[in-house]
């Protein structure tokens, strides 16, 4: 908090944070011993961190991006080969139980939603 000087009011009632900058203050200080930098080094230094904070942003994106877009196609990757085994039990057990198969039609999910699934997961990945 002390980095700053206390703000001094100037004869007609304005502010000056520096008083150096005002004539009207009664003592004359030479403008390099004054502990207060300017105002556009400020905002300057403002306008450095605020643009490495920017590419920092712009770079943590691009990575979040690439890396959320590989996850899905891990995902997409695992449902596909989950439903392939699903598949594949569903023909052990038909040809091994011959007509005894006791789960109703209404239960097994038909060709068409499944092929409408896998377009929608390419569509999100494209």
């Amino acid at each position: 908090m002390g980095d700053f000087a206390s703000p001094a009011a100037g004869p007609n009632g304005s502010i000056c944070i520096n008083n150096s900058m005002n004539p009207a203050a009664g003592s004359v200080v030479p403008a390099g011993s004054v502990g207060i930098p300017k105002h556009s080094t400020v905002v300057e230094r403002l306008r450095q961190r605020i643009e490495g904070c920017r590419r920092h942003h712009v770079n943590c994106e691009n990575r979040y991006q690439q890396a959320h877009a590989e996850q899905l196609e891990i995902e997409r990757r695992e449902t596909v080969s989950l439903y392939q085994r699903s598949l594949e039990q569903r023909a052990k057990k038909s040809a091994g139980g011959g007509g005894s198969s006791k789960q109703p039609q209404s239960k097994q999910p038909d060709p068409d939603s499944a092929s409408s699934t896998e377009q929608r997961n390419n569509t999100l990945i494209a």
